[in-house]
């Protein structure tokens, strides 16, 4: 079966292009990027529009608490029942950035400072993030219906991913297979991560348990993953 082929951009603003070996329907793609430096450190979430409604409903229950303009775009803020926690996204025209604070919420000038001091650019093939200090972690997600999620680090991190002795063989590089915590000696594909690597970036994939093709066809369909960041 033919393949397809998604480009994407990281949110370092780099391009990074993932061939898939079948057309498998991806049903989600997301991102995580974080920066620290000095005392500064926070995380921050990617998704599609709706992301932010999507968390407050489904993973962190959270009441919309109130918004206000910042970076150019709208932002929102919401509050978990126990006031414990606090969710808050920028809402640009094609993708969410969310982040969550823990404690106190914090207040409309601390959040106004923190969006504002950052650089964002939103395209449709994601959006880049830029902040005064470093970024120490970029990864993007993809979910794939009936195939598992395939996690792609930021090149610059990619090599703390790979396992220090040979992996087998690929078309495209190197594969390795890990016992996921407990599954040690498991004969079932899906009890281990699979990492895959080439030339030009990595791959970290699990397969999925509801899939309707075997679990030879499954491990083929990794090893035929490529994955290629712009300026490797």
């Amino acid at each position: 079966m033919a393949g397809s082929t998604l480009r994407l951009r990281g949110p370092s603003g780099r391009a990074v292009t993932v061939r898939l070996p079948d057309a498998a329907r991806v049903t989600s793609v997301a991102a995580e990027v974080r920066f620290a430096g000095g005392v500064y450190s926070r995380g921050f979430q990617i998704g599609p529009r709706g992301y932010h409604e999507f968390a407050c409903r489904e993973v962190l229950p959270a009441t919309a608490a109130h918004r206000f303009p910042a970076a150019g775009r709208e932002v929102v803020a919401a509050a978990t029942a126990d006031g414990d926690t606090t969710v808050v996204s920028w809402l640009g025209p094609f993708h969410e950035l969310l982040t969550v604070f823990s404690g106190p919420a914090p207040s409309r000038e601390t959040l106004l400072a923190l969006f504002n001091g950052l650089d964002l650019d939103d395209r449709p093939a994601g959006l880049r993030v830029r902040a005064a200090v470093g970024q120490v972690l970029e990864r993007i997600t993809l979910t794939v219906h009936g195939r598992g999620t395939v996690t792609i680090p930021g090149p610059e991190t990619a090599r703390q991913v790979l396992p220090k002795h040979r992996g087998a063989a690929t078309p495209g590089g190197e594969l390795w297979r890990l016992a996921l915590p407990g599954r040690k000696g498991s004969p079932d594909a899906r009890d281990y991560l699979f990492v895959l690597a080439g030339p030009r970036g990595a791959a970290e994939v699990q397969l999925s348990r509801d899939t309707g093709v075997s679990t030879g066809e499954l491990l083929d369909w990794v090893a035929g993953l490529d994955v290629a960041w712009a300026g490797r």
